[in-house]
């Protein structure tokens, strides 16, 4: 399809401000659309339905090759090297990113130059190239990630994926979205293409457009994107529940390295989309909001102890949390879980840092909130959150998001909840959801068999400091150096075989 019949003549006049749209209608792709006439910048989002949940058993790691394949790779029409040159001019790029249910195709232009690109990225979407050296190159690319980035390199993304795989054994949410080495290096054009002609369709497209966009463009959009098949229309890819985790399940991931990451998790019965998520939202923030300074987690372990670099809490999914500040849109998942993220410690301090996490998760369940502790977090909630949608893009994936949960605009149903949230209302839902009973731990370490050794004689970690602390802090540490730890089941899981089949 010509750039004409993309987008309109540049002349033609702008869209008045507006809201979401409407649901598209039957048989139509599902699109969201955020007009602002004002801005000279227009974000345009692919969602497909086609994330690693998707991927057939022997094949992990296909969603996000294919991907890679549409969003990363060349054309029917030029090569990759060509694509990039094509795109490097309008200082822009297509970006692929796939998660458990999802990949999100998505890129941003300045409007003067919003037809050459759209004519790019629609190329990319529909006439994908599918070459030989586009797959080598791709699949060399996750099989660094496996084996040398999160294997060899980032320990705490290493453990994320950990706590995930466990939390969710026997799920189609286990295994990471790059898949398995031995998986990937089966993956095959004929498997990418079967993958391709089965999930990208219409039917599992919902298509997001904000900006400054012509009158008539989003139209148009959509029907060059009417090449793609229609799809079977239908509900989402229907989940199991997770496995219940019984007793207090530890695996150890040996490696070489000079500190001990620590994560400690369960899986949740809600996600952003029930009433509970919101309460439980303060309780969390109050225990540990990330990458900020006034959670327990973080005060106690890092402010008072000095025991790592952060400490925080989580009550869904957090993507790529060592790089991030706020939480990243367009990762929905309808199953969340509960977690607890140590940042690494130095292993003499290992076995206290679990016991102190724990200590503190505990006194949340045990105590609650007080009615200050309760506003401070609420209202810092209600402003912090406003932070996340600063951007055009993000506003846009959230709206996106909220279209998925079928729920209102998320951004705006924090405030909406929260300024309605009583004290009691966070406690209930901290009584319900928060414990230290059966829950499953990741611990990144070397020499694995001393600390399974240590975890199993649970004997008193005393903490020794170079400076003392306050003396309310020792106090408290006599307490917590003796917390019973009591694991169920400690396993060893040789780095090596980490993302093996």
């Amino acid at each position: 399809m010509s750039r004409k019949t993309l987008v309109t003549a540049t002349l033609l006049t702008l869209l008045s401000v507006g809201g979401v749209a409407t649901p598209a209608a039957a048989g139509a792709i599902e699109t969201v659309t955020l007009p602002n006439p004002d801005s000279p910048i227009i974000a345009v989002r692919l969602l497909f339905k086609a994330g690693s949940i998707h991927d057939p058993a022997g094949k992990e790691g296909l969603a996000a090759i294919t991907g890679l394949m549409v969003g990363d790779a060349g054309t029917q029409k030029r090569s990759y090297s060509e694509l990039i040159d094509a795109l490097y001019p309008m200082a822009s790029s297509i970006e692929v990113d796939t998660d458990r249910e999802v990949t999100v195709i998505s890129g941003e232009v300045h409007r003067e130059k919003l037809a050459e690109y759209t004519a790019l990225l629609t190329e990319a979407v529909l006439q994908p190239a599918f070459s030989e050296s586009d797959l080598s190159r791709n699949k060399e690319q996750a099989l660094a990630y496996l084996t040398t980035t999160l294997r060899a390199s980032n320990d705490e993304l290493l453990g994320l994926e950990a706590i995930q795989q466990v939390i969710f054994d026997g799920h189609p949410y286990q295994h990471s979205p790059a898949g398995t080495v031995e998986a990937l290096e089966s993956i095959t054009l004929e498997d990418i293409k079967k993958f391709y002609r089965d999930h990208y369709t219409q039917a599992n497209l919902m298509l997001g457009v904000a900006g400054g966009y012509p009158e008539g463009y989003v139209a148009e959009l959509e029907k060059a994107l009417g090449a793609l098949p229609q799809g079977e229309p239908g509900k989402l890819t229907e989940l199991p529940e997770p496995a219940k985790v019984e007793g207090r399940q530890f695996t150890l991931i040996d490696k070489e390295t000079d500190s001990v990451g620590i994560h400690i998790g369960y899986a949740l019965p809600i996600n952003r989309s029930d009433p509970d998520y919101y309460p439980l939202m303060v309780a969390n923030s109050y225990l540990g909001e990330h990458r900020t300074f006034h959670g327990r987690l973080m005060q106690q372990l890092r402010g008072h102890r000095g025991l790592n670099y952060g400490d925080y809490s989580y009550i869904e999914y957090w993507h790529l949390p060592p790089f991030t500040m706020n939480p990243t849109p367009n990762v929905p998942r309808r199953q969340q879980y509960f977690s607890v993220w140590v940042r690494p410690v130095v292993p003499e301090t290992a076995h206290f840092a679990v016991r102190d996490a724990l200590f503190e998760v505990d006194r949340l369940a045990t105590r609650g909130l007080t009615e200050e502790e309760f506003e401070l977090a609420r209202d810092f909630l209600v402003n912090y959150s406003k932070l996340w949608g600063q951007t055009l893009p993000n506003r846009l994936a959230w709206h996106m998001d909220s279209r998925y949960y079928d729920m209102p605009y998320y951004i705006d149903e924090i405030e909406e909840r929260l300024k309605k949230l009583t004290v009691d209302e966070v406690n209930a839902a901290v009584k319900k959801y928060i414990q230290t009973d059966d829950y499953h731990a990741v611990l990144v370490t070397n020499n694995a068999a001393e600390v399974k050794a240590y975890l199993e004689k649970d004997q008193p970690s005393p903490m020794k400091y170079n400076a003392p602390p306050e003396q309310q802090v020792l106090d408290a540490d006599v307490a917590i150096q003796k917390i019973k730890v009591e694991p169920d089941e400690i396993s060893i899981v040789p780095v090596a075989e980490m993302f093996q089949d």
